[in-house]
């Protein structure tokens, strides 16, 4: 893959990515896991390794309980956000 190929990739996810969470109000960690899934399909990287190529970006170690910690401080905002907090208080 040639070097201009891959550095319009780059600059085109990182609009992706800014409009995501500018414009359409996406949770930033989404957002940049659907631009992370979005730029190894296009860079040609197997299906079949994305995850883990993903995960070891994340930190190695951590990056398999670090999709588990963000999701649940989402939910956690989520219900906070929507008056669940009180109720269950």
């Amino acid at each position: 893959m040639s070097t201009s190929l891959l550095l319009t990739i780059a600059v085109a996810s990182v609009l992706l990515l800014l409009i995501l969470v500018i414009k359409a109000k996406v949770h930033p960690f989404v957002a940049l896991l659907v631009v992370s899934l979005l730029v190894a399909i296009a860079t040609g990287i197997p299906v079949g390794n994305i995850m883990q190529v993903i995960m070891s970006g994340m930190g190695g170690l951590l990056g398999s309980i670090t999709i588990i910690i963000v999701l649940g401080s989402m939910l956690g905002g989520l219900i906070e956000a929507s008056g669940g907090a009180e109720s269950l208080a």
